[in-house]
């Protein structure tokens, strides 16, 4: 069979996903700790909800998602058709791309990002336009608009970052925003943003409630503070004009009604998450102050995860730490999300081992 004579140009020419080579092995048995989960889990009232459903489980969801997206909306001041619900954020950035991109539009971002954006241009016909960040793995905002051309069709931001955790401040993103041309789309990438601590650490959703003109998407996710990786929930905010169109690429009952009521049910929860992300940004700065201890360079981070420098081969010490029975992330350098106290322990106590091991 020729395969090649009946797949698309684009994923033909489409290089291995880093993502799939990532997730490639078993680690059910391992210590979470590399996927930037909330190992604290989803609310009670949320597993309660969840429980509930099931029963409800052979007739379809509804179609539309529509109480959840009354409830995200109100969240922020919007209506409800100014919010699209998927399959997690990955869903959403799979739809920008086949809503927005044409054969050789190009993506602009910063690198290292969130892989799936990558994918979503090659998958769409698009051209990836890295720009690396910088020393510190912050955002390099001057040399990514330095690169803004007639190609550019959208510019991703991820903040804070994945996998770096660093952010870029709330005004020099609305100044960068406020330069953009109107015929480039802004995607703001923000499943990490309810960690955030710094008070100038912000959401764009005002600002893209403020400019109706620009074309400005700010995507979230149930994923990571609300603890429901495994149910696929996500979603992402716009003009109406924007989700309007996007609609039109939504997959058919793309959420089932088991995620719908656990994602429902954890928005009205917030003492519980509230109580968790306490727990999480104690973690974070145990960790980040114990892994200097050990000679990493540790940057400091804004989310659920650190990144930070051994010295060693981030591939290495990832593998290292499966042996004992703990997965981290492996990049450019090396990312540990925050996990339970114990769990933060027990990772600390074999890091030193390795570390210590590697000196012999």
């Amino acid at each position: 069979m020729e395969v090649n004579k009946i797949i698309s140009h684009a994923l033909q020419s489409m290089p291995p996903s880093k993502r799939q080579k990532a997730f490639a092995k078993d680690t059910s048995k391992l210590i979470h700790m590399g996927l930037n989960e909330n190992n604290y889990g989803m609310s009670p009232k949320a597993v309660a909800a969840l429980e509930d459903s099931m029963a409800g489980s052979h007739f379809y969801p509804d179609f539309a998602a529509v109480l959840l997206k009354q409830k995200v909306a109100e969240q922020y001041g919007l209506k409800a058709e100014n919010v699209l619900t998927g399959a997690g954020s990955s869903a959403m950035i799979d739809m920008i791309g086949l809503t927005f991109l044409d054969d050789g539009d190009e993506v602009l971002f910063s690198a290292p990002t969130y892989g799936a954006f990558a994918d979503m241009a090659y998958l769409n016909g698009g051209v990836p336009v890295s720009v690396p960040v910088t020393e510190e793995q912050k955002f390099n905002l001057p040399a990514m608009k330095e690169k803004i051309g007639e190609k550019i069709k959208i510019v991703v931001i991820c903040n804070p970052n994945n996998p770096t955790g660093t952010y870029v401040p709330i005004g020099e993103l609305e100044a960068f925003a406020d330069a953009l041309p109107e015929d480039v789309l802004l995607v703001m990438d923000e499943a990490y943003m309810e960690f955030a601590t710094e008070p100038d650490c912000c959401s764009m959703v005002d600002y893209m409630k403020a400019h109706p003109e620009k074309p400005i998407l700010v995507l979230r996710t149930f994923s990571k503070y609300y603890a429901m990786a495994g149910l696929r929930v996500g979603y992402a905010l716009g003009s109406e004009e924007l989700i309007g169109i996007m609609r039109k690429c939504s997959a058919s009952w793309n959420l089932n009604v088991c995620a719908q009521k656990a994602a429902v049910a954890g928005l009205a929860d917030q003492e519980y998450y509230q109580a968790q992300k306490a727990k999480i940004v104690e973690g974070r700065e145990y960790l980040e102050k114990e892994m200097a201890a050990l000679g990493c360079r540790v940057y400091p981070s804004q989310s659920n995860f650190i990144y930070f420098d051994t010295g060693k081969d981030p591939a290495w010490i990832q593998e290292q730490l499966m042996e004992k029975g703990i997965r981290i992330g492996a990049f450019e350098m090396s990312r540990v999300s925050v996990g339970t106290m114990e769990e933060c322990q027990l990772f600390l106590q074999y890091l030193k081992e390795i570390l210590e091991t590697a000196k012999e």
